[in-house]
């Protein structure tokens, strides 16, 4: 590649992998030991910005803290005579899960159980020392070549901690059996209140909120990750404009994955990922280690003949009848309803400019492109501002289709 961004380091940049708004990324080679790695630098434009540099130092030391073959090791942490400052990681042969999903579609029911208990699992780790990932998504799985487990299996890891929450307490709320507090200082340049953090397509109805998160962010994160896999698309696939995007996650409740997927879904299957997507964090699986139990347990009753499988569109899922979904999309209208009543606290936390912002954000981005997420909004890794008008607006004239809707049903059953 064209200049060496890495020289006066002990590596070698080789080749350019990927180039987001904040940072880009490359394959490099120790020049001592000619051993392979990948390279994260931030860009030559925000090299004296400390702002980036606090962001890449918490990225690197959050993976570093965690223990686990599901996570991407970190390897090193530094600055180039140029003042760029940049961290290194293991390199990896595979494919990105949103690259395997583009190539064969919607994977078998095994696979995607153990694919997304690999997830879970790098999750645990990280929440065990109180850490939330909070942009879990397809681009940010990797799964490695075939041969590099024991036994000749994938292994999944998990990719870019760059908007990691580093949680006050140490430990995910509801996530039993988790370790000390993690010895990491969070970021000198904290997020600024009333911005979302992440990526709007699998944000949690509590960032599309603006509101705190903790471990249960990421269960949500990883029930769209199985839908996908089990689906081909995720349940809001239907919605395209990014403030819709977000009303979804906050009230339309899924249908169950059975109903739209092209291969038979166990009943229990359907039932977990509801529970996974869940729009109050309360009534999800609350830990990674209960969701990945449950999928243990429905992988086994598949493996042992025991477990029925729906064919889609005939599985009926606890909570998901016709008026237990209005009583839920309800629920959580009523919820939003009553979060922004007033104005107040509740407005301030939604700021002007979600629709510039948005169109400034490239589709598609990979791994190592750009994300919704790291603030500044104008360095491409930008976390999204809400219109607390706009997004008002939305919800009051929903809240009168819902209403109008309800009645009819109602009427049409009598009981009105």
């Amino acid at each position: 590649m064209a200049g060496d961004a890495l020289e006066g380091t002990p590596y070698r940049a080789l080749r350019a992998l990927g180039r987001g708004g904040m940072g880009e990324v490359v394959e490099a080679e120790h020049r001592a030991l000619r051993k392979r790695v990948v390279v994260k630098l931030v860009r030559r434009a925000f090299a004296r910005d400390p702002r980036f540099a606090d962001r890449l130092r918490v990225e690197a030391q959050a993976l570093a803290a965690v223990s686990s073959p599901h996570v991407v090791e970190v390897l090193d942490l530094g600055r180039t005579p140029a003042g760029r400052p940049y961290f290194v990681m293991e390199r990896l042969e595979g494919t990105t899960l949103a690259e395997e999903l583009a190539r064969r579609g919607a994977l078998p029911v095994a696979e995607a159980i153990d694919v997304v208990r690999q997830v879970l699992a790098g999750l645990s780790a990280a929440h065990r020392v109180g850490l939330v990932h909070r942009d879990v998504k397809l681009d940010n799985v990797f799964l490695c070549a075939p041969g590099s487990a024991p036994g000749g299996g994938r292994v999944a890891k998990l990719l870019d901690f760059g908007v990691t929450k580093v949680l006050d307490g140490g430990v995910a709320a509801g996530a039993p059996g988790a370790s000390a507090p993690l010895a990491l200082a969070g970021p000198e340049y904290p997020t600024e209140a009333g911005l979302l953090v992440g990526t709007p397509r699998t944000a949690s109805p509590e960032q599309a909120r603006c509101q705190p998160v903790d471990a249960r962010a990421d269960v949500y994160a990883v029930g769209l990750l199985m839908y996908t896999l089990l689906v081909g698309h995720g349940p809001f696939a239907h919605v395209d404009d990014a403030l819709e995007v977000l009303r979804a996650h906050v009230l339309e409740a899924p249908t169950p994955p059975s109903r739209n997927a092209a291969q038979g879904i166990p009943p229990a299957l359907d039932r977990a990922v509801l529970q996974a997507l869940a729009k109050r964090p309360e009534e999800r699986f609350q830990s990674a280690e209960a969701f990945a139990e449950e999928l243990g347990r429905i992988a086994a009753e598949l493996a042992g003949g025991g477990g029925s499988v729906a064919g889609p569109g005939v599985a009926e899922v606890a909570g998901t009848g016709g008026a237990e979904r209005a009583a839920s999309l309800a629920a959580a209208e009523r919820a939003l309803k009553g979060a922004m009543a007033g104005g107040g606290e509740a407005e301030a936390a939604w700021t002007p400019g979600i629709g510039a912002w948005f169109e400034g954000v490239p589709a598609g981005a990979g791994a190592a492109g750009a994300r919704a997420c790291v603030a500044p909004p104008d360095a491409g890794e930008a976390e999204a501002p809400v219109d607390a008008r706009l997004f008002a607006g939305l919800t009051a004239a929903s809240t009168v289709v819902f209403s109008l809707i309800a009645a009819l049903v109602l009427r049409g059953l009598g009981v009105w």
